[in-house]
């Protein structure tokens, strides 16, 4: 096996390679490291990338096989981390000049249980600041831009992740979701993400167990999805929400008889024409497949109430810092924070009141369905450079704001905890991917995965690469010149 085309496998693949010995680790990670070294000057999908300390693991991955044929299911695999998460002696700066230095001294569980699942962690991935905006930019690592087009946003706050599968960099990525971080970069970049049931993997780092964000997985393939939960799934005193997280027997087996509720905007006025004709495609291969599609009924998808709890929880974490720390700060975040402490207590009661009622009301959609479909964002990929506070334009017009014009199909299943699949479904105009999001009842990511992997045999979506990936920089009308590469810097000894 030719290390230096390993990067065309998804982990589940190189996984067999590895196992028989025909792939060293070491020469899987030697080679991924060569090519982010080569790759990742543009799209930015690494700022801190450990080269010693994943070619030691690799080396030991290595000895092991020769010592024994029972391996762990991750062995000898390059995993990338969101630098949100926490990583024992490798620097986690958040995205934010605050903890550009950061070097925690123990590992978020699913790191930990990435590692002792024979994973090799590579890097941490880019992430605007504390993961508050649908975007990937930052004061530490720059502009993160789409692996299809330069011109592009890879979307956030996961989107350094989502590049990292797009470029070949590492099929396996540990993200975060806490309004779509993970589903909207796969679906800017043409890859698979995934939203688990709140809970379903523990998330004891987060400031709040109980609040929007969740441990998401962003993946080359279905099976790297399904890979990943199985490592990371499970319960964890330090997180009450993963006690019951215990799924039980699943009676829907794939597409035929499915049925789907078609929920083609979410408050949203305007949804581009590419959007929606990539997704009603794909719909109408589910239906070809003997799935039955209907349309749902228009609800309240508590959009404000969405945005009260996570400004209350950016408030409660920053409100107090000194005016020489918050000068360190993104504006935009800034902005965020000021909101959050400027909102009246009555406020959140109502938000708190209005997450149970959206709960109630997506149960509601679920009732005669077995999954959920939207798209994943309202047009594709935005701007490179478009603002957190700018209004979206949506095929000429003005959409509103992000929340309520682009992702406004994201958000709410954070509110609910439901978990929820993006997977790619076509492209615009442009070649810029565009995604379906899934969604389905607590505890259900197997049905999802079942019906991801089905429709990715049935629609014949080809397993395409950006030029980037090729090594043909990344271009686009407007595409800016390109970045200088993102800083790496090892772990202090």
């Amino acid at each position: 096996m030719d290390a230096d085309r390993a990067w065309r496998l998804d982990a589940s693949t190189l996984r067999r390679y590895v196992a028989s010995g025909e792939l060293s680790s070491e020469a899987l990670v030697r080679a991924t490291l060569a090519r982010i070294e080569a790759l990742d000057g543009q799209a930015r999908a690494f700022v801190t990338v450990d080269a010693d300390a994943a070619l030691a693991a690799a080396r030991e991955a290595d000895a092991l096989r020769r010592r024994t044929t029972l391996l762990p299911p991750l062995h000898g695999l390059p995993v990338a981390v969101k630098d949100v998460i926490a990583t024992a002696g490798l620097r986690t700066t958040f995205g934010s000049r605050l903890f550009a230095g950061h070097v925690p001294d123990r590992d978020a569980a699913a790191v930990a249980r990435v590692r002792r699942a024979g994973g090799i962690v590579i890097g941490k991935t880019t992430t605007p600041e504390f993961a508050h905006k649908v975007l990937t930019d930052s004061l530490v690592s720059g502009v993160t831009r789409n692996p299809w087009s330069a011109a592009h946003s890879a979307g956030g706050s996961s989107g350094g992740a989502a590049v990292a599968a797009a470029m070949g960099f590492a099929s396996l990525n540990v993200a975060t979701d806490g309004a779509g971080s993970a589903r909207v970069p796969a679906s800017c970049c043409g890859v698979v993400g995934l939203k688990p049931t709140m809970g379903r993997i523990p998330n004891e780092g987060a400031p709040d167990v109980f609040g929007l964000q969740v441990i998401g997985l962003i993946a080359r393939s279905v099976a790297d999805l399904r890979l990943l939960l199985g490592v990371l799934a499970g319960p964890l005193d330090a997180d009450p929400l993963s006690w019951g997280a215990r799924p039980g027997r699943d009676p829907v087996a794939g597409l035929a008889g499915l049925r789907v509720r078609w929920l083609p905007r979410m408050g949203n006025a305007h949804v581009a024409a590419d959007v929606l004709a990539a997704c009603t495609r794909t719909l109408a291969a589910m239906v070809a497949a003997g799935a039955i599609v209907d349309e749902g009924a228009a609800i309240d998808w508590a959009h404000d109430a969405c945005r009260i709890l996570l400004r209350a929880q950016q408030a409660a974490r920053f409100r107090a810092l000194p005016d020489a720390q918050r000068d360190l700060l993104d504006p935009g975040f800034r902005a965020c924070v000021d909101e959050g402490v400027a909102q009246r207590a009555a406020d959140l009661q109502d938000a708190m009141l209005a997450r149970t009622a959206l709960f109630r009301r997506v149960q509601g959609l679920l009732d005669g369905a077995d999954v959920l479909a939207s798209p994943v964002v309202a047009t594709p990929a935005l701007s490179a450079t478009h603002a957190a506070d700018q209004h979206v334009l949506v095929d000429g017009h003005d959409g509103g704001s992000l929340r309520e014009g682009w992702y406004c199909y994201t958000v709410p299943f954070n509110a609910t905890g439901h978990p929820a699949i993006v997977l790619p479904c076509g492209v615009d105009r442009a070649g810029v991917p565009i995604g379906l999001q899934l969604v389905a009842p607590w505890l259900r990511e197997h049905r999802l995965l079942r019906i991801a992997q089905a429709l990715r045999g049935i629609t014949k979506l080809p397993d395409r690469w950006p030029a980037a990936a090729e090594g043909v920089p990344a271009q686009g009308a407007g595409t800016p010149a390109p970045a200088a590469p993102a800083r790496r810097k090892r772990s202090p000894a």
